[in-house]
């Protein structure tokens, strides 16, 4: 991080939080420790630089400002937003955690328990967000926060925000909406008519993981994975874990479907279909 970054972000939220640390970088936006005038924790998520000159600054704060309406225990909730000092920012609620990716950075896989409980949380949260007209686009092991309840969705609606104000330079700098190891095949294609579908292959691909211990298709260069997304049959979790419920396995199978008309239409299907393993 360049040194004089940190006084930046500082003086663009002067008044009203004192940056603490950064604690994380991803696709849109570096991640800070910060505290509200009361002292309690925020997040404070700042647009890359070099994003925020591909966006329009007001109407990204306008198509986020939406996320204020969200409200959902299993999802961070946006408190702020803003602009200064040249920079986009956006203040989230702060989640005591590791990132899922943290976890299976170092266990490899979650148990088989805590593998369903992270999908019945994560489909609680998205059966809400896709009922308000939401989609992720972006869901993965970065994306999901683990508290002592469990499974937390951050950033929803933020990749939406980034494409919906960007301009032509947004796509000459080649911004990609989505993480090619959890990228719906129409993602790859680059459709314009994402919808919550995509979303339920993204988690299918996290929840194989959770269980397998490695993302469900591999490679060593990025564009011969997203091109397995699109051709290849997903892989079966019962290969790389003999333990996993018949039911499981299958579910996630039916979630990593190739076309979107093969998978669970809604999150609350899935969801459904979820609670019937554990029961059985």
């Amino acid at each position: 991080m360049r040194r004089e970054f940190l006084p930046q972000v500082q003086k663009a939220v002067d008044g009203k939080y004192v940056v603490e640390r950064e604690v994380a970088r991803g696709g849109a936006a570096r991640v800070f420790v910060a505290r509200d005038l009361e002292g309690r924790q925020v997040a404070l998520k700042v647009l890359h630089p070099q994003l925020a000159v591909s966006v329009t600054a007001d109407r990204f704060l306008r198509e986020i400002s939406l996320l204020s309406q969200m409200d959902h225990p299993r999802m961070t909730r946006l408190i702020d937003y803003g602009e200064g000092e040249y920079l986009v920012y956006y203040v989230m609620e702060f989640v005591e955690g590791p990132s899922l990716r943290t976890h299976l950075d170092r266990a490899k896989q979650t148990s088989l328990s805590d593998t369903i409980h992270i999908a019945d949380n994560l489909l609680d949260a998205l059966d809400y967000a896709h009922g308000k007209g939401l989609v992720h686009r972006d869901v993965k092991p970065e994306n999901i926060l683990l508290d002592r309840k469990g499974a937390v969705l951050v950033d929803f609606g933020i990749a939406r925000a980034v494409v919906a104000s960007g301009t032509d330079r947004l796509t000459r700098s080649g911004f990609a909406v989505g993480t090619s190891a959890y990228m719906s095949p129409e993602q790859v294609e680059g459709s314009l008519d994402i919808d919550h579908r995509s979303d339920i292959y993204s988690l299918g691909c996290v929840l194989f993981e959770c269980l397998a211990g490695r993302p469900p298709f591999m490679a060593n260069r990025e564009e011969v994975v997203l091109r397995m997304h699109l051709k290849d049959h997903a892989p079966d979790a019962r290969e790389f874990r003999k333990e996993t419920p018949d039911g499981l396995a299958e579910l996630i199978l039916r979630a990593m479907a190739n076309r979107p008309d093969g998978r669970f239409q809604t999150a609350a299907a899935m969801r459904e279909a979820l609670m019937a393993v554990v029961d059985s």
